[in-house]
């Protein structure tokens, strides 16, 4: 193993905790600026660095019943050093107990204080030592701090969940797993050819249960690395969104016109636009310059003639927009509990009262959606989360505020269930 690869997850894990950078765009940033390295040591600064924030929780309560001084009064750089030797100890076998406290020792004299290395070596050679009771958490009497330890999920999330589902631990516990990345195949006559060569790299992958010509795959090193990627044969995208877009089309118009409402980064305007072939238009909306350059980047990537690409913000009333579309998708801004297992430190972030402020937000781009749908047309409502007041409820509201709309359909996907990430999508038709 490269000497600084747990340097370069330490640094990783400032960006993340420290500076609020998003988890899941600091490990790209990393692995492809490290792109050098052999794939033992890339896995191992991805596994470490997802892994120490996923478990942030459960590595805090364990240290704080070794330590004389708590994790949230240590200074961030040993709090950091001390999680992620803490995590190798307890989640990684093939790591010796000594290489991770002695790692540990040498970065805490090197990024932080040379006198704090005493201090960090006594904490882990405790944790070593007990490694087999450590993950143990029945003296825990109360349930929700229980939950809250074990699954690594903050305790409003679990009480919400708990709260909003009877069989709540199940669906806490499903979203702590890792879930494989999910590919499309966009030449269905060329399946044959992409398998192969994924057989061929040593590639884990599954056939999607709820989406034609999607795979789960495993045992790749970055996009790059996918046979077919750079070619353009297949296309990353989380099943959730693909079920979005299938829900759209189900028994579209020959040439439909759409409105995708909150449409970047752009892959569900990307399926629109392959399974159309050509046919009606899609008109991708988001609300920043930034967003709209990422669209327009992807649509002229892909070389699509019936795509158009525009700034707008969906929570304001567009007059030239009502009544103008066949179909309105509004994947609307949302907590994102159903995607906690891709993106760890999303839940580190949610509070009651954000959530407050995005349901509210949702409400105003739900009711502009629906005013865009032309008579007969369908508006499609979706998130990423598993919080009923963002999904039924706010399908509620619509129905509700919009009485000339009725519901044809909703699915929620549980991790636990559906084996995919939480998603939420509802089919509302307007009276014709």
């Amino acid at each position: 193993m490269s000497e600084n690869v747990r340097e370069i997850v330490f640094d990783a894990l400032m960006l993340i905790d420290e500076e609020g950078r998003k988890s899941h765009l600091v490990v790209r940033e990393v692995l492809n600026k490290y792109d050098y390295l052999d794939n033992a040591d890339k896995n191992f600064i991805k596994r470490l660095t997802e892994g120490t924030v996923q478990k942030r929780i459960t590595l805090d309560y364990v240290l704080d019943g070794f330590a004389d001084r708590k994790m949230a009064k240590c200074k961030p750089a040993v709090r950091e050093i001390l999680r992620m030797a803490a995590y190798q100890i307890l989640f990684m076998e093939r790591v010796p107990d000594s290489a991770a406290c002695d790692e540990a020792v040498k970065l805490c004299g090197k990024r932080s204080r040379k006198e704090l290395s005493g201090f960090v070596n006594a904490v882990l050679r405790k944790v070593s030592e007990n490694k087999d009771r450590a993950l143990i958490f029945d003296d825990i009497e109360d349930p929700v701090i229980k939950l809250s330890v074990k699954y690594s999920l903050p305790e409003e999330l679990v009480r919400l969940l708990t709260k909003e589902y009877d069989d709540g631990e199940a669906l806490i516990a499903a979203l702590s797993l890792e879930r494989p990345t999910v590919v499309r195949i966009v030449d269905p006559a060329k399946t044959d050819k992409i398998v192969n060569a994924w057989k061929e790299k040593g590639i884990l992958y599954k056939k999607s249960p709820i989406i034609e010509n999607a795979y789960r795959l495993e045992g790749f090193h970055g996009a790059g690395e996918l046979p077919g990627f750079d070619e353009g044969l297949v296309y990353i995208q989380d099943e959730s969104s693909m079920l979005c877009v299938r829900t759209a089309l189900e028994d579209a118009p020959p040439d439909p016109v759409i409105l995708d409402l909150c449409a970047a980064p752009g892959g569900k305007s990307v399926y629109m636009a392959e399974l159309l072939k050509g046919r009606g238009s899609i008109h991708s909306f988001d609300v920043s310059e930034e967003k709209v350059a990422l669209l327009k980047m992807n649509m002229e990537r892909l070389q699509f003639e019936n795509v158009t690409c525009e700034e707008n913000d969906a929570s304001l009333r567009r007059e030239d927009l009502v009544e103008s579309a066949d179909i309105v998708v509004a994947d609307v801004p949302c907590s994102g509990i159903g995607v906690i297992s891709r993106k760890s430190d999303i839940k580190y972030n949610i509070t009651n009262e954000g959530m407050a402020e995005l349901c509210a937000l949702q409400k105003k781009i739900a009711l502009n959606a629906a005013d865009c749908v032309k008579p007969g047309g369908l508006l499609v409502y979706s998130t990423c989360t598993l919080h009923k007041a963002e999904n039924e409820r706010t399908v509620r509201y619509i129905l509700k505020n919009r009485p000339e709309f009725s519901l044809e359909t909703e699915r929620t996907l549980r991790p636990d269930r559906d084996d995919t990430d939480g998603f939420f999508v509802a089919r509302l038709r307007k009276n014709g």
